[in-house]
């Protein structure tokens, strides 16, 4: 058997799978949980970090040094 994602919702405890996938008799499924409201990307904030790593100027291996110092301070 091959690998398949669906989409599924689940009401009282039970998997009902959407646009009509078909799930096996037996088997075995990783499920992830997914919120009941979409995630909304933050498209400023993706932008920004862009901006950043577009600089032409800026030597990669510094970029990461100063990245990885931030993250000790922490």
């Amino acid at each position: 058997m091959t690998y398949v994602t669906i989409e599924a919702e689940i009401a009282d405890g039970r998997v009902i799978p959407t646009e009509g996938a078909c799930l096996p008799e037996h088997g075995r499924a990783l499920v992830t949980l997914l919120p009941e409201t979409p995630h909304r990307t933050d498209w400023d904030s993706v932008e920004a970090s862009l901006g950043v790593l577009r600089r032409p100027n800026m030597d990669s291996s510094v970029w990461q040094r100063e990245v990885r110092a931030e993250w000790d301070r922490d």
